[in-house]
């Protein structure tokens, strides 16, 4: 059976940089230690629709390897 390990983590935007990249410049690196994504939620509300910055929460999972 596998077993998996996650973790949440808040991703803020940057201005001068497309939101789309930022996300997978962001993934890439996770995807280098062996995360992966599980889920992507968005901020919703007031503050972050009028922000021009918001941000999204990435779920990340990763195998963990039984010894």
């Amino acid at each position: 059976m596998k077993k998996y390990e996650y973790k949440s983590y808040y991703l803020k935007f940057e201005t001068g940089k497309p939101r789309k990249q930022h996300i997978l410049d962001a993934l890439n690196d996770f995807g280098n230690d062996g995360w992966r994504l599980n889920r992507l939620t968005g901020e919703f509300g007031i503050k972050s629709i009028l922000s021009f910055m918001g941000g999204v929460n990435l779920l990340l999972e990763r195998e963990i390897q039984e010894k």
